[in-house]
């Protein structure tokens, strides 16, 4: 896993009938600086446009381990399910999965350098 920066914007028209989508509201998520940019110059450029805030979202990608590291699986019922924690640090926070069958501990992303 690893952290993604994305963009979420919301773009709101004084009238429905004004909004290509037929609504006063619309939010999309992007994954680029370009992506965002092109949404904002758009909505500058529609007179229509009242609004469009937008904000910078961190978020965990890539798919969860299914195994610890010494090879059990964590699929299952609550014997087998991993203890999640959650480890809070400047760079977003990490994902802290124990073993319930060893004393394995895994966390994701990998600690970084603040992080003793």
């Amino acid at each position: 896993m690893e952290w993604r920066t994305r963009w979420h914007i919301t773009i709101r028209w004084d009238r429905a009938d004004n909004s290509p989508a037929g609504v006063v509201s619309v939010e999309r998520v992007v994954d680029h600086p370009a992506d965002l940019r092109r949404l904002v110059e758009r909505a500058r450029a529609d007179p229509h446009v009242v609004a469009f805030p937008y904000r910078r979202v961190r978020e965990l990608a890539g798919d969860e381990p299914q195994r610890c590291r010494a090879g059990h699986s964590y699929a299952g019922g609550s014997a087998t399910r991993p203890v999640r924690d959650w480890l809070p640090c400047s760079c977003g926070g990490h994902l802290v999965l124990r073993c319930r069958t060893c004393p394995d501990v895994r966390v994701d992303p990998p600690k970084c350098a603040e992080l003793h």
